[in-house]
């Protein structure tokens, strides 16, 4: 390439001469006349150079400015921003962020959203505040500010992330040289599980192409000595890339990043927050401390969660209560057992059909099994599906008798096979309503941890297991006495249950002895979802009515009208434990980075 501007035949003058020679810019052009049109001169150029093309002319011509063969173009400015040998054994890259000369100007982000090609909704790096001051009172939950830290923020490339660990699909790599965790677009179905499993709310889900998506530190720059965008972009040098040891599991348990950060150990993330004065990495709060916003409800998750474990719960009743019966030397009637498992079955498919509804790519559903040994949802898709598969073995094998009459001699079923097969499902009940509640524990929330996640999940089996079962012997047999127990047991653990929700969440005035996590929450539940709590204790209390109405028209010796009062309290009770579910994921607040509210 000789030359900057084309002179192909196209542009040859008639007479066979060049209207336009150029052999180096910076000569002048020589025309004839007015033939020559140097615009469409030019614009020839640009359609036939690449940007590649025309930066190689500009150095033959002498007028770009001499670079080292072996370094990026513009490697000279943000050399001292990269580090100068790869990861060795026990290293990784990691982002180093100087407070000292963040400024906000959010140049960071912008580089990153072009260079990435995010929605406009997306973001992979952004820039919150912390408020330096002295500590209020809670009534002031923003202290008055004597001063103001820029914090730049984009995923910390934990040691060992959450999301990679959650991950039913294995959609998470972090590179065993640079350690860097990347996101593998083909791979994921949108569970959104990762979202939930990062504490500092990295990952960010994509509507329009029904993905999760993430900062990969543009480990595709970096693999050819290119800076990531961040780096490249800011005007104070702020942001750069250092290679740092492994902590492994030498992390302190009150350790953060930086103020009001998560804690460290949960995921031991790499990015490191520096300032040669301490107050603005260790004293503060986020600007954004004071604003907490509804988080996404997963609605068809609720629809899973309820479907399931008041199915699970029904089957559980009706064998618990069948051995007592029996033992006593009134067995359960054939038809009840038979009643009770086919609507347990019927239940629980509608919330497994429920489920795809959360993906943002339901065709490789298919995938989530590979993510069995680490994370909960995976085991949650596998036990739950065999669950709902041998409880149809179960319900085949009890409607088979109903209907010998229309089948062949030789299919038979033994008395005793039902009933185990019916164990069997139960028991794949249990361990799937067991995942399910690690699924959301596992994330460290305090609003979801252990104790209260366990309460809820198999709370809600055993009031919709009690009411549901007791309708159905209400419909299926005379035993009154039995309806009439589990109806009281459901009353008993009803009230028990709302009077614990209230203690969390539903009181009019936050509890000195409540953490900062169960005010934040009240305060959701109190004003963005005060509809969605009326509506809780509604359903409740109504069902709660309805259910002693049931239980005294039980012992009162009614039929039609217990069935009827029976099956709407169950209804009741369900849309109650649904909005409450609503409210379970709605209201969770947790630690996060500053300025990362959606």
């Amino acid at each position: 390439m000789s030359s900057l501007l084309p002179t192909e035949p196209n542009f040859a003058h008639p007479d066979g001469a060049a209207p336009g020679v150029v052999t180096s810019p910076g000569l002048p052009i020589e025309g004839q006349g007015d033939s020559f049109d140097l615009v469409s001169l030019l614009l020839q150029e640009q359609q036939t150079l690449t940007a590649v093309e025309d930066f190689a002319a500009a150095h033959e011509s002498g007028t770009a400015e001499e670079h080292v063969a072996d370094q990026p173009a513009q490697a000279r400015y943000y050399s001292k921003l990269m580090p100068a040998s790869p990861p060795g054994p026990g290293q990784q890259f990691a982002f180093d962020v100087n407070l000292d000369t963040c400024s906000g100007c959010k140049a960071c982000v912008v580089a990153c959203h072009t260079m990435n090609g995010l929605d406009e909704t997306e973001s992979w790096r952004r820039v919150g505040t912390l408020v330096i001051g002295e500590s209020e009172p809670e009534a002031a939950p923003i202290p008055a500010a004597i001063g103001v830290q820029h914090v730049t923020t984009a995923c910390h490339h934990c040691e060992d992330p959450g999301c990679l660990n959650g991950c039913p699909v294995k959609a998470y790599d972090k590179d065993p040289e640079t350690g860097i965790v990347r996101h593998l677009d083909d791979q994921c179905i949108g569970c959104k599980y990762c979202t939930m499993m990062c504490p500092y709310e990295v990952p960010k889900y994509s509507k329009r192409l029904g993905i999760v998506r993430k900062c990969d530190m543009c480990h595709q720059r970096l693999s050819v000595g290119e800076a990531p965008a961040c780096v490249q972009s800011c005007p104070n040098e702020a942001i750069a890339i250092r290679v740092v040891d492994q902590q492994c599991q030498e992390v302190a348990d009150d350790e953060r990043l930086i103020a009001g950060a998560p804690l460290s150990s949960i995921t031991r993330p790499t990015t490191v927050f520096r300032s040669s004065d301490p107050t603005k990495r260790f004293q503060g709060v986020a600007q954004d401390n004071g604003i907490d916003e509804p988080a996404e409800d997963h609605w068809p998750l609720v629809g899973l969660l309820i479907a399931t474990q008041v199915g699970v719960g029904m089957l559980l009743t009706e064998r618990v209560l069948a051995a007592i019966l029996w033992l006593a030397g009134s067995p359960m009637p054939t038809e009840t057992t038979r009643w009770t498992a086919t609507v347990a079955l019927v239940v629980s498919m509608v919330g497994m059909n429920l489920a795809p509804l959360h993906l943002g790519q339901p065709l490789r559903s298919w995938r989530i099994f590979l993510g069995l040994r680490t994370s909960w949802l995976s085991r949650e898709a596998v036990l739950l599906g065999k669950f709902v598969g041998v409880l149809t073995m179960a319900v085949v094998a009890m409607w088979l008798p109903a209907v010998s009459e229309y089948l062949p001699d030789w299919v038979t079923v033994p008395a005793w096979v039902p009933g185990a097969i019916l164990i069997g499902a139960i028991a794949f009940g249990v361990a799937g309503l067991f995942s399910s509640a690690m699924i959301y524990i596992a994330t460290k929330r305090v609003l979801w941890r252990f104790d209260r996640t366990m309460i809820r999940f198999m709370g809600t089996a055993l009031i919709g297991g009690l009411a549901a079962s007791a309708a159905v012997i209400a419909a299926t047999s005379d035993r009154s006495n039995s309806a009439a127990v589990l109806l009281g047991l459901a009353t008993v653990s009803l009230i028990a249950k709302l009077i614990w929700e209230q203690s969390i969440l539903l009181r009019s005035q936050p509890s000195s002895t409540n953490d900062q996590w169960d005010r934040r929450s009240q305060r959701l539940v109190r004003h963005h979802l005060s509809k969605w709590s009326v509506g809780r204790l509604a359903f409740g209390y109504a069902g709660l009515a309805l259910l002693v109405v049931s239980s005294a028209l039980a012992l009162a010796g009614s039929s039609v009208l217990l069935t009827v009062c029976a099956v709407t309290a169950t209804l009741l009770l369900v849309a109650g434990e649904t909005t409450e579910r609503l409210i379970y994921f709605s209201s969770v607040v947790h630690d996060r980075m500053p300025g990362t509210l959606r």
